[in-house]
C-alpha cells in the first residue's frame, strides 16, 4: 500500500496506538520503532508516548529520555550501517504538509540527501556576500 493511501484511511494517531511487538526499545517517555513508511531500509523512529506536536511541549525529563532512545537507535543502526542521519518532525500536518501531527525523530541509515534540496533540486551554495545578507535578514526576522 502506498503511504499516501494509508494516511487517507487513518482516523487516529498511529504513534499513540503502538503494539508491544513493534517496539525495539522503550522508556517512560518514548518508544523506538521501525518506520512503516521508510525512507531507507532499517529506518527507525523515536516517538514520545504522550501525544505532543512540538518540542517545547516536552518536559526536561521527557527530552532526556528521548535523547537516550535516539542514541540507542544510532548505536543499533551503526552495527549494520556506516552512515546514519537524523530528522526531526513536528507541527500540525495540514499547515506544513506533515503526514502525522505527533512529533517524532527519524533515525535513517544510508540516506543520500547531500546534493538536493527539499524539492529534489540541486542545492545552491551561497557566495560570501549572499550568505552574510541571509544571516542578517534571518536575525532581523527572528527578533
Amino acid at each position: 500500500m502506498l503511504y499516501s493511501e494509508y494516511l487517507k484511511k487513518q482516523r487516529k494517531c498511529p504513534f499513540c496506538n503502538l503494539f508491544k511487538e513493534e517496539i525495539f526499545a522503550s522508556n517512560n517517555s518514548a518508544d523506538l520503532i521501525l518506520s512503516r513508511a521508510p525512507y531507507t531500509k532499517n529506518h527507525m523512529l523515536v516517538v514520545p508516548k504522550k501525544h505532543k506536536r512540538f518540542m517545547w511541549q516536552l518536559t526536561p525529563k521527557e527530552k532526556r529520555n528521548i535523547d537516550k532512545l535516539v542514541m540507542r537507535a544510532i548505536d543499533l543502526l551503526h552495527k549494520k550501517h556506516k552512515n546514519v542521519s537524523m530528522l526531526y518532525k513536528e507541527g500540525i500536518k495540514k499547515e506544513v504538509g506533515k503526514s502525522i501531527s505527533h512529533m517524532h525523530f527519524h533515525i535513517i541509515p544510508d540516506m543520500q540527501i547531500s546534493f538536493v534540496d527539499a524539492n529534489l533540486n540541486e542545492r545552491k551554495f551561497y557566495s560570501e556576500e549572499d550568505y552574510l545578507k541571509r544571516i542578517e535578514k534571518l536575525k532581523q526576522e527572528l527578533k
